[in-house]
């Protein structure tokens, strides 16, 4: 019977291997096109998709490189959603939902990004759309005074919140008192020195065909794709103005700042900047920190919840700093009873990470989810275009997709603990807890508002 399993296994392995094999050769391969109108866009064709997907972006820094108008980032992309002159926004989204199409513009600390999806047969009416949007949007005026109210009142409803604050303060003693820090932490005064003015030149010199990165998949052939990109962004300027931004100055002072707030749960930020690059070889952070603390096999989790029953959960992420920089964060929320322990373990277990990096167990059924993870994106026209656009942005070769399965089998432990050792923050983090009292913690700042958290840094 041990015989006839092992053979079985065997079998299942086989076809494992087989399956993964064929999934890195069957990979959709971008090429690069040209439009009649000179724009080039990175093209896969997937015939039997129903939909054809488009996904563009541009480089910006404006919410950075521009005093006071950190807001600019999140309130231009929305008011541009508010439609095109000429036609409301509920007149638009049932425009699109006739269609069964969707358009989309958001932006980020370094990008602008948007997307038209829709069925092939009426995706030109669909680009036509996003035409006008782009051309012409009405920038209502009653729309960026909502705005404005709305997000600065949410932002300021999140400063209530424990979870929230303690990842707002801890954003303060990584990165200071500054745009960065502005623009991640939403600060509610920010949106009101964003203007109508600002949000029409910034739509001028950003929104050019100069610098457009653009991605089409799906069953549309390139030529009828590259006429709807024309279609789309003919009209726009050809340059504008892109700012140039300073990089963000993060650090780690290795404190323990304890905000003292009657709090139900005691809540625990931490974490440090990273020297991670962002590169192909980026996989390899990514799998530290998975083996660190995502997920139910997460070293943190283990130690937290299930050893010492402090928590539901705790996480380990790599945190977007701006395009190139990466910091570690880790966050929970604990029993206020355990506090002290699950500082003591989360310290611990990071710098047992630290010495001793991850072990073969734990790094070999990460790479069979990362390449199943990836083929599976793969195979979906919308999700293609968004991680190849994602991939062009980080100036990552063209052939990463295709050789991203053999690539991700090639890592071996040694290599992610060379990662590890080499750019991953030194213990100690940096500590910023919500709790009900700061006695027997060993803080190094007790603080009793966040307004005096400056006294930390």
């Amino acid at each position: 019977m041990s015989a006839r399993f092992a053979l079985r296994a065997l079998g299942i392995l086989a076809l494992l291997a087989l399956a993964l094999a064929s999934s890195a050769v069957a990979q959709p391969a971008a090429n690069r096109q040209t439009t009649p109108g000179g724009l080039s866009f990175r093209y896969v064709h997937m015939p039997e998709d129903t939909h054809q997907a488009l996904g563009f972006a541009w480089r910006d820094g404006s919410s950075i490189a521009l005093p006071g108008k950190e807001a600019l980032s999140a309130l231009a992309p929305a008011l541009m959603m508010e439609g095109p002159k000429g036609l409301s926004r509920s007149a638009m989204i049932e425009d699109l939902r006739d269609l069964q199409a969707s358009i989309a513009l958001s932006a980020s600390v370094n990008f602008v990004q948007g997307n038209v999806l829709a069925p092939a047969a009426k995706f030109s009416q669909a680009a036509e759309m996003m035409a006008r949007l782009l051309a012409d949007p009405a920038l209502p005026d009653r729309a960026l005074q909502d705005a404005q109210r709305n997000r600065a009142a949410a932002s300021q409803q999140a400063w209530q919140s424990a979870e929230s604050q303690a990842q707002r303060l801890f954003a303060r003693l990584v990165l200071g008192d500054g745009p960065y820090l502005r623009v991640m932490t939403a600060e509610p005064a920010s949106f009101a020195r964003v203007t109508k003015a600002d949000i029409e030149a910034w739509r001028r010199n950003i929104l050019v065909r100069d610098g457009l990165e653009i991605v089409a998949v799906g069953p549309l052939d390139a030529a009828e794709i590259g006429r709807e990109i024309d279609r789309i962004f003919g009209s726009l300027p050809q340059s504008g103005a892109v700012p140039v931004i300073a990089k963000p100055v993060a650090r780690s002072s290795g404190k323990l700042v304890v905000l003292e707030r009657p709090v139900v749960q005691t809540i625990i930020s931490a974490g440090a900047p990273t020297r991670i690059a962002i590169t192909p070889d980026i996989v390899r952070s990514q799998m530290a920190v998975e083996v660190l603390g995502r997920g139910f096999n997460g070293r943190l989790l283990k130690a937290v919840r299930e050893r010492l029953g402090a928590a539901y959960g705790i996480s380990a992420v790599l945190q977007t700093v701006d395009a190139t920089t990466r910091a570690l964060f880790i966050h929970t929320p604990v029993a206020n009873d355990k506090a002290k322990e699950a500082l003591a373990t989360i310290r611990s277990e990071y710098a047992r990470f630290v010495a001793d990096g991850v072990t073969d167990e734990e790094v070999e059924p990460l790479k069979t989810a990362y390449i199943s993870r990836n083929h599976d994106l793969t195979r979906r026209g919308p999700a293609l275009a968004g991680l190849i656009l994602g991939l062009t942005l980080q100036n990552f070769p063209d052939d990463y997709l295709a050789s991203y399965a053999a690539h991700v089998r090639a890592l071996d432990r040694a290599a992610i603990n060379e990662d590890i050792r080499t750019k991953f923050p030194p213990p100690p983090l940096t500590f910023m807890m919500l709790a009900p009292s700061a006695e027997g913690l060993g803080a190094d700042c007790v603080i009793r508002s966040p307004e005096e958290i400056a006294r930390c840094e």
